[in-house]
């Protein structure tokens, strides 16, 4: 009987061969890449500036809501081509890490009840916070500062250590 016509079990061979033949170094298998979420947000995110609501009502805003916001970020120095607007009534099975994986985010602002599914329900509210090397302000909900000067004070107290205003 030759070599040639020897036909070996490739269940055996793996068993018998657990090293490399050729000696060398073997390449270590690549991490499984994870696929970033695919969301929605309003803005450019030209500054990596993010801005989390929760709306289960509306896509984003409601015209009163959105001039506020608008007036907010004016007072900033910063535009809608600045920062990413996201809902996140939509996306109820994504946490901070997901959206952050998915949109690139280096501040975030975080408003009133969309704080709940990122995960970020036990943080103090108008203080700085961080999360996976991002700079995070919680605040109370668009609608409630609109009405309440006192926590208007308390947003831009936060948003003036937040953006170095």
């Amino acid at each position: 009987m030759s070599l040639e016509q020897l036909d070996l079990d490739p269940y055996y061979l793996a068993k018998i061969f657990t090293q490399p033949i050729i000696p060398g170094k073997s390449a270590p298998l690549a991490a499984p890449q994870i696929e970033a979420p695919k969301v929605k947000y309003l803005g450019e995110n030209q500054k990596n500036v993010a801005l989390f609501i929760q709306n289960e009502n509306e896509a984003y805003l409601n015209d009163e809501l959105f001039n506020l916001l608008t007036n907010i970020l004016n007072a900033c120095k910063l535009g809608m081509q600045d920062v990413s607007l996201m809902n996140t009534a939509p996306y109820p099975q994504l946490d901070y890490t997901s959206w952050n994986t998915a949109v690139k985010i280096e501040k975030a602002i975080v408003f009133g009840a969309a704080s709940a599914p990122l995960g970020l329900t036990d943080a103090p509210l108008y203080q700085l916070l961080t999360v996976n090397s991002t700079t995070l302000l919680l605040s109370d909900d668009l609608q409630i500062i609109g009405a309440d000067k006192v926590l208007k004070a308390k947003l831009w107290a936060g948003l003036k250590q937040l953006l170095g205003i």
